[in-house]
């Protein structure tokens, strides 16, 4: 339901955290049909390199996949063969899966664009070889992991750290120049302002656990001074 609630509200597309969240294939599929309900396209966060958890989201309909901590060039390779069929790739071929429309010829999944596949470069190393990152044919969208870098550097959750902001450039810079989009997270318009001029294309605006809790907060903070009397006693 609240992933519907967020597709209808106007979110272009929402990203299902398989690294960090607690989803099984069946949750999963319910929030991937929820989302393209409410107008959304759906991406999954997948946990890691795992092929059969790869080909089984892309089953499921994901229009796109986030690989989490790729430490080199070479494992963005590895990662991008598991998106597409042979020949091209190593994914598993089953026209009778939900991608496919359960067989349905008009709706089979060879004729559905490519499932995007983004990279998450979060770790040093995968910084260090961001340029031949972002030129391998198959990415479609960088996506910067701001927090496990700045734990990387031994400054975790400190987004003002001048260190971060130089890998953050540098990844920048060179998705520029490979005609690639990047994508960060905003959690504040002003901040979103910063990211666009910085040369970020695609913006995630949040979690929606922390979403629920800001606005949870906003919703109580002017109530708080508020009394309701003393006959009103909390339960235990």
């Amino acid at each position: 339901m609240l992933t519907e609630i967020l597709a209808r509200s106007g979110f272009e597309a929402q990203i299902f955290d398989c690294e960090h969240g607690a989803y099984d294939y069946g949750t999963l599929m319910a929030d991937v049909g929820a989302c393209e309900r409410g107008g959304g396209v759906p991406f999954v966060r997948v946990s890691g390199r795992d092929k059969i958890e790869v080909q089984r989201c892309l089953d499921l309909g994901a229009r796109g996949l986030l690989f989490p901590q790729l430490a080199s060039a070479d494992e963005v390779r590895a990662a991008a063969l598991m998106m597409d069929y042979a020949p091209t790739g190593t994914r598993g071929f089953n026209p009778f899966v939900r991608a496919a429309g359960y067989g349905a010829p008009k709706d089979a999944d060879r004729l559905r664009p490519p499932a995007w596949f983004v990279p998450i470069i979060e770790t040093v190393t995968a910084v260090a070889e961001i340029d031949q990152i972002v030129i391998h044919p198959r990415v479609d969208l960088v996506y910067i992991g701001v927090y496990d870098l700045s734990a990387q550097l031994g400054v975790p959750g400190d987004m003002g750290s001048p260190a971060l902001a130089r890998l953050i450039d540098l990844v920048i810079d060179a998705c520029r120049a490979a005609g690639k989009p990047v994508g960060m997270m905003a959690l504040s318009a002003e901040s979103a302002a910063a990211l666009i001029a910085r040369g970020v294309q695609v913006l995630v605006h949040g979690v929606e656990a922390h979403r629920l809790l800001q606005a949870g907060q906003a919703i109580l903070e002017p109530l708080r001074s508020l009394s309701l009397g003393n006959e009103f006693v909390k339960p235990r």
